[in-house]
């Protein structure tokens, strides 16, 4: 029987499937009121500093919520977290259409961002416990790949939505669909499985101490690693145009080509990182590989002015080293902590990459303010240099002794 054939392997692929459509919801779902803004200033009357608000709120709490997101999942399982976070996220999103005001709105979004904060928790629990262990690097690659793609699609569908009918009819369908895909991992309980479980149902059994995972030196390590990689990130994204436009006179639209390509490259990147962490146990030597490339082209983006085509294959390089490096940071945090306390782990570096996020647009902002376009990349390199050390920092990386 041929691999694809196998039960086992259609088990992982279905469970995969649900457990990344979810994935991609939670980064549509955290986009899809900015596309209609326009829409929404008109209809409520209210300014932009305040729709913008929004956003930051929904930000702030779904990234404040993750570590006990990820204690909960220890504690109860992840699959029960998983269902409430998804009733939670798409209800509160299909109820915007029905929100009265600008402050049920605000309501709604705090209620969605609860629900949005517990993927990374149980969707790491649920895969690495489900999937076939030969494979689980991959398995995150795609996990990650989905969530890309959900934020990369969502202007233009939520656009379109709005022009067939209108902003409040967009979110009411968006919403809706989530319905869907909880129906599908309803179907799919008995198969999806997290070590809490088993771990919880054994009486003689220690259970995980949360504060001696949350503070262990690796943890601490991967969530400083965590929060270097959206600092980078978030300064690639947030004001690269700006930066290069200042620094050499690129042409605006060549450098948002250019990032457009290093985005796309990103997402294509993951996915063959997903493979090569699978075949490349040494996840440490291939993220430090992977940043330090990107450390050189950073610095060659500072020092030489480029064309075009030079710019976009520079960047193209670029995006596939930050979307390879991906999957075997998940890795490396899958290495360092017990199968039991794989929720919090995840939990604790996404609170560190929510706050690298948060940081990013004020500090490269600041250094743009101040005249000094060369400091966005500057800071870049000294945050991708930083994620090299981390890479390699712990020796110090070892499994987390739960007492």
């Amino acid at each position: 029987m041929s691999i694809a054939a196998s039960p086992t392997f259609r088990r992982d692929v279905k469970i995969l499937g649900l457990v990344s459509a979810g994935h991609f919801l939670s980064h549509f779902y955290s986009i899809c009121l900015p596309p209609v803004f326009l829409f929404m200033q008109a209809d409520l009357g209210v300014s932009f500093a305040m729709l913008g608000l929004l956003m930051s709120v929904r930000s702030f709490v779904s990234g404040a919520m993750q570590i006990p997101a990820g204690m909960l999942v220890d504690r109860i399982g992840a699959r029960p977290v998983l269902i409430g976070g998804m009733v939670l996220m798409a209800g509160a999103t299909a109820l915007v259409a029905v929100a009265p005001g600008y402050w049920s709105i605000m309501a709604l979004s705090i209620v969605m961002s609860f629900g949005n904060s517990v993927f990374h928790p149980t969707d790491y629990a649920i895969l690495n416990a489900s999937v076939t262990r030969s494979w689980v690097g991959r398995a995150f690659s795609f996990h990650t790949f989905a969530g890309q793609l959900g934020t990369a699609v969502a202007p233009a569908i939520v656009l379109a939505l709005a022009h067939y009918g209108d902003w409040r009819m967009a979110q009411a369908v968006i919403g809706l669909a989530g319905f869907v895909v909880l129906g599908g991992l309803a179907l799919e309980w008995r198969n999806m499985h997290d070590e809490s479980i088993p771990q919880r149902r054994k009486k003689d059994s220690a259970q995980p101490n949360h504060w001696a995972v949350l503070l262990s030196p690796p943890m601490l390590i991967m969530s400083a690693f965590f929060t270097a990689t959206a600092l980078q990130s978030g300064g690639m994204q947030s004001f690269f145009v700006v930066g290069l436009t200042a620094l050499h006179g690129t042409d605006s639209a060549t450098a948002g080509a250019a990032l457009s390509a290093y985005l796309l490259a990103a997402a294509i990147g993951v996915l063959f990182g997903g493979v090569l962490a699978d075949f490349n146990k040494r996840h440490d030597v291939t993220a430090a590989a992977a940043f330090l490339i990107s450390a050189v082209i950073l610095a060659l983006l500072v020092w030489v002015p480029l064309a075009e085509l030079p710019l976009i294959i520079v960047m193209v390089v670029s995006g596939l080293m930050q979307g390879a490096v991906r999957p075997a940071r998940d890795m490396m945090v899958r290495a360092v902590v017990p199968a039991n306390a794989m929720g919090k782990a995840f939990g604790v570096v996404s609170s560190g990459q929510a706050v690298g996020g948060a940081i990013a647009p004020v500090l490269f902002g600041w250094m743009v303010d101040l005249g000094r376009p060369d400091w966005v990349f500057y800071l870049m390199i000294l945050f991708t240099l930083l994620c090299v050390a981390a890479s390699f920092a712990p020796k110090a990386l070892r499994s987390v002794e739960v007492v």
